[in-house]
C-alpha cells in the first residue's frame, strides 16, 4: 500500500465539505438528474431546456448573444445547438448582421417546448414540495448572489 504524502486527511475533508465549487456542482448534478428524468419523455435534457426557452423568448439573435444570456461558453453552446438542430427543434435564420447567425424555433421545437414546460412544472413542483418554497427561494437568492460575486471577481482579475 502506498503512503499518501499529499494533503492531510483533515484538510482534504475540510475542503470537500466547504468548497463552493464542489458543493454547487454536486447539487447541480443531482438537480439536473431530477429534471432530466422529467424531461426524458419529451426528448430533451435539462441542459437543453433553457436554451430552447431563451430562443423562444427572442434571445437567439446570435450565438454570442445567447451565450451571454445563458452564461454558457460559445463552443459548448454551439455543440448543444447542433444537437437541437439535428432534432429539428431549432434552425438558423437570416440575421440582421451577416456575420451573426440568428436562431429560431421550428414548429416541432415550439411543440416540444410546450410539452417540456409541462414536464418542468411538474418536476419543479415536486422539488418545491420536498425542500419548501422558503428554502428554495433562499437557495435561488444565494446562488444568484454567489454567481454575481464570482463574475465581479473575475472581471477584476
Amino acid at each position: 500500500m502506498s503512503r499518501n504524502i499529499g494533503l492531510n486527511r483533515n484538510n482534504a475533508l475540510l475542503m470537500g465539505a466547504f468548497c463552493a465549487s464542489h458543493n454547487l456542482r454536486r447539487a447541480a448534478r443531482l438537480v439536473t438528474r431530477h429534471y432530466d428524468r422529467a424531461l426524458r419523455p419529451v426528448g430533451i435534457t435539462a441542459a437543453q431546456l433553457p436554451i430552447l426557452a431563451a430562443i423562444s423568448a427572442g434571445n437567439g439573435n446570435s450565438i454570442a448573444a445567447l451565450s451571454k444570456v445563458l452564461d454558457i461558453e460559445a463552443s459548448s453552446l454551439s455543440r448543444d445547438l447542433a444537437l437541437l438542430q439535428k432534432k429539428g427543434l431549432v434552425r438558423y435564420a437570416a440575421a440582421t448582421d451577416r456575420r451573426a447567425r440568428a436562431l429560431e424555433m421550428t414548429r416541432r421545437g415550439d411543440r416540444t417546448l410546450i410539452s417540456a414546460f409541462k414536464a418542468w412544472k411538474k418536476a419543479h413542483g415536486s422539488l418545491l414540495n420536498h425542500v419548501g418554497e422558503n428554502a428554495f427561494d433562499s437557495m435561488l437568492l444565494h446562488t444568484k448572489r454567489i454567481g454575481k460575486a464570482v463574475k465581479s471577481m473575475n472581471r477584476r482579475s
